[in-house]
């Protein structure tokens, strides 16, 4: 019996660790974790909502736990704000967009963060 015991004891600690190791490799590696870059310079109203539309697909992934949004960036040529929290997509788009776009700020952003998306107006 005591043998019995103990091998039925090995085996659900083992099925156990299995499962813990499982659910923690599904959790830490196997979904992908990007910065979002929002150039938020001036662009027309129609344009900013397709950005956010772009956002919120993104966003909507986060929710599923299919990627993982480690912060969001907005920027123009008069600064940036650094969120670690992912704004909900409806708060973007209540944002306006102000000053005008820098590609020099963005190649420093995007060398800076390299497992980055950049959302942009296509003016």
């Amino acid at each position: 019996m005591n043998l019995k015991t103990q091998l039925l004891k090995t085996l659900g600690l083992s099925w156990l660790a299995f499962l813990i190791t499982g659910m923690l490799i599904s959790r830490f590696a196997g979904m992908p974790a990007i910065t979002v870059l929002i150039d938020r310079s001036y662009c027309p109203t129609t344009e900013w909502q397709q950005v956010v539309q772009t956002y919120s697909q993104l966003y909507q992934q986060h929710q599923q736990r299919r990627l993982q949004l480690q912060s969001v960036i907005l920027f123009s040529s008069l600064g940036e704000e650094h969120l670690s929290i992912p704004p909900e997509p409806q708060t973007l788009a209540q944002l306006s967009t102000y000053g005008r776009s820098s590609p020099q700020r963005q190649l420093e952003l995007r060398a800076s963060y390299p497992q980055s998306q950049l959302l942009e107006c296509t003016q």
